[in-house]
């Protein structure tokens, strides 16, 4: 929520009253009061994401429609009433504050980054809103090199999946599954890879397609390295997803071979050729 300044010299927190000397008292107070909010709220079990003060939650989407010559690119962040990995629901309302707070009309701080990371900004918000379907954005997209070679991964199909940097401020257990009421939005992302680290866990396997689904995948990147003219910094982000999904493969490989496997070959099984080998001589 932003801390402003009044007319008679001291701040204020949103709509509040103007009682705060400084700037730093005020955010201080904001800050103290997210605290205690979320000991009100928090349940034996929820304590440790409650917690913690910045959290992930991705969606499995492709870009929805991209203005190739204007730079501009729609989709969602985020979807409502689907159980994620964690057993997390996002509710229909969950961000509605943060936009009336920090979106495009207001104050304009939710940022469109690359991979969470906040030294690539890809562009500037231009729409941020609720409908049916979950948190549909629009974005125009810088003309620096990384906004650049980003419409070119989009134009390319490689971006399928969108992520959410935020802190939970209200949610309630609801059966097997946990609703996310209120969120705090900092950020939407569009990803390259699960994470910038090409050893980074595979999770999420049951949601990543059959072996030729990820077949596909590494042959498009690999067809985008061969043939674009992307910088570096971008080629070495699409090796890092080429090589975790080279790594998915192999473990899905190997999986469905042993299952497949009569018992008493199971232990003499030969995982399929390591994808892994020949993308290092890329």
């Amino acid at each position: 929520m932003p801390v402003t300044k009044c007319s008679n010299g001291k701040y204020k927190i949103g709509d509040g009253e103007c009682i705060y000397t400084t700037r730093e008292n005020a955010n201080a107070a904001y800050r103290a009061y997210l605290a205690e909010e979320g000991e009100n709220e928090s349940e034996n079990d929820n304590a440790k994401s409650k917690n913690m003060m910045y959290n992930y939650k991705s969606l499995g989407m492709e870009v929805k429609d991209v203005d190739v010559k204007e730079g501009i690119v729609s989709g969602y962040f985020s979807a409502f009433g689907m159980v994620d990995s964690d057993g997390d629901i996002m509710m229909p309302g969950a961000f509605k504050r943060s936009i009336s707070d920090w979106g495009p009309n207001a104050k304009g701080r939710i940022k469109h980054l690359l991979n969470h990371d906040p030294s690539k900004p890809l562009g500037k918000i231009q729409e941020l809103e609720e409908d049916e379907y979950g948190l549909k954005y629009v974005s125009q997209i810088g003309t620096h090199s990384l906004g650049k070679d980003f419409i070119k991964m989009v134009e390319s199909g490689l971006i399928a999946e969108h992520s959410i940097g935020f802190k939970i401020l209200r949610e309630q257990k609801s059966g097997d599954a946990n609703q996310i009421h209120e969120v705090m939005l900092f950020e939407g992302s569009s990803l390259t890879a699960w994470g910038a680290n090409e050893n980074t866990p595979m999770i999420g396997m049951k949601n990543m397609g059959t072996i030729a689904d990820i077949q596909a995948q590494i042959k498009s990147f690999e067809k985008f390295i061969r043939d674009s003219d992307v910088t570096d910094e971008t080629i070495d982000l699409c090796l890092i997803k080429v090589k975790q999904l080279a790594q998915a493969l192999e473990q899905m490989s190997s999986t469905e071979a042993a299952i497949a496997a009569p018992p008493q070959q199971k232990n003499d099984v030969v995982p399929v050729e390591s994808f892994i080998s020949i993308i290092n001589k890329i």
